[in-house]
């Protein structure tokens, strides 16, 4: 569908993205947000630029690949030195043939698996997302373009609407401040617009947020309206099912779009064929009527922090491994701005003073191993796991 074209600057954004990620996933490489926000098409593969390896290069060369629907071993063959080399190969081998994406989850303990849908499905996610967003004049995006949410809304619905998307993961805040026009829309998770607002972003009138990846609050979003965000959409979907539905106001019902109903405690999917297919939501949904519901928390006991499903019990395994480590509890704790935090109840070794140096040696570990996500923010030293932090 030429409506939903992607061009090959969009499709570098999505790699450099991409093999941020895997990078992570496979090889425990990290790299800062807005260094990621630069690898776009001239960013070299190799010295200056993602400075990979052969191993590396193979490992992002097959998930470019993946995500776009092609075989994994598509790029590994090619010749290449810039993501460019990618992008252009990429754009070629979709061309009136792009039938599926594969998304992987932002989850621990899952690096090799992916959710694939049909693209079409993808593009009609991208199209109601759409409908809510008309009367725009730009979409900027603070969000990632590699997972599904970000690249239905970072990358299709703009080009969908006919306006221009702008990549603000290299933007600070006061940068962002100056760049807001009248009649833009600003996408982003709610961790990351707690940070703008801490810093203080301002937005000018008939400025629209838009919010997804893990719960709006109603201090943060009326934050968010003070600091000149009139309207605010907070969307619900997630990388199993795609996107589900929106809501204007923390606390009111998520209203599902037109091509999902309900289907006793889950969700009937009407394909843009005709299709009807049942689809088991991530969350237990609570419904309201036909048309909303309210989300009562993860089946598969994930809490999301910073927009990243993590599994407490993982990672209370994890932190067993430690040396000086003999149990470990995981609880889910609130800061004072409603964002969830990770709570460690430990139980040293024999012998294991529960003091400075130990706890230092734990939070070095916790950092080497696990990701930002998964460390926890506060550590107790319990005589037994599950006391009270």
């Amino acid at each position: 569908m030429k409506t939903f074209s992607i061009n090959e600057s969009q499709i570098a954004r999505v790699i450099g993205a991409a093999a941020a990620d895997e990078l992570a996933r496979r090889f425990n490489r990290h790299v800062d947000f807005l260094t990621i926000a630069g690898w776009t098409q001239d960013m070299p593969l190799g010295r200056g630029g993602l400075d990979l390896d052969p191993l590396e290069q193979a490992a992002c060369a097959q998930r470019a690949a993946s995500l776009f629907g092609l075989d994994a071993e598509f790029l590994t063959s090619q010749s290449a030195t810039r993501i460019a080399d990618w992008a252009h190969a990429v754009a070629t081998g979709i061309e009136g043939r792009l039938t599926s994406f594969s998304f992987k989850p932002a989850a621990r303990g899952e690096e090799d698996m992916a959710y694939i849908h049909a693209a079409d499905e993808i593009f009609q996610d991208a199209a109601a997302a759409a409908n809510i967003l008309y009367g725009r004049r730009r979409l900027l995006s603070f969000v990632a373009p590699h997972s599904l949410l970000g690249l239905e809304l970072s990358i299709l619905t703009p080009n969908l609407l006919g306006i221009e998307s702008v990549d603000a993961r290299g933007m600070a805040p006061e940068t962002l401040s100056k760049n807001l026009l009248f009649g833009d829309v600003l996408v982003a998770t709610p961790t990351l617009w707690r940070y703008m607002m801490q810093e203080e972003l301002k937005a000018p009138d008939n400025t629209l947020a838009v919010s997804f990846g893990e719960p709006m609050t109603s201090d943060l979003a009326a934050t968010m309206r003070k600091s000149g965000f009139g309207v605010l959409r907070e969307l619900y979907g997630t990388t199993e099912t795609g996107l589900i539905a929106w809501r204007d106001t923390p606390g009111e019902a998520f209203v599902p779009f037109d091509h999902w109903r309900r289907d006793g405690n889950d969700l009937r999917r009407l394909r843009p064929d005709g299709v009807v297919r049942r689809v088991a939501a991530m969350d237990v949904l609570t419904w309201t009527g036909e048309r909303g519901f309210a989300l009562s928390g993860r089946r598969d006991g994930a809490v999301q922090i910073g927009a990243v499903n993590v599994f407490p019990d993982a990672v209370a395994a994890a932190l067993r491994l430690h040396p000086r480590i003999k149990d470990c509890e995981i609880t889910v704790g609130r800061r004072g701005d409603g964002a969830a935090r990770l709570i460690a109840h430990i139980v040293l070794k024999e012998k294991v003073l529960p003091n400075e140096p130990t706890a230092r040696d734990i939070d070095i570990w916790c950092r080497a191993n696990l990701r930002q996500q998964e460390r926890p923010q506060i550590y107790n030293f319990d005589a037994e796991t599950g006391a009270e932090g």
